[in-house]
């Protein structure tokens, strides 16, 4: 039993890694679509681009709330 919290714990340490790498992503592709949508040069593309650039912000927000998740199993499976 404890092996299977052990693993659990290196578990949720690597996946809470791999979301602090993956939350920066998501803002520079926001801030990349904002700036294409800045210089589109017509309606369309900019509803795109707008579009995608609010498809990441909810992306990071969505990574954001797993990461207090397995920061709280986490704490908890240490405590």
């Amino acid at each position: 039993m404890e092996e299977d919290r052990k693993l659990r714990i290196r578990s949720l340490e690597e996946m809470i890694q791999v979301v602090l790498l993956a939350i920066p992503e998501e803002t520079s592709a926001q801030k990349l679509y904002l700036s294409a949508a800045e210089k589109a040069v017509s309606e369309e593309s900019k509803t795109l681009f707008l579009t995608l650039a609010a498809q990441e912000k909810g992306h990071e927000a969505e990574l954001r709330h797993l990461l207090e998740n397995l920061k709280s199993e986490l704490q908890s499976l240490k405590s």
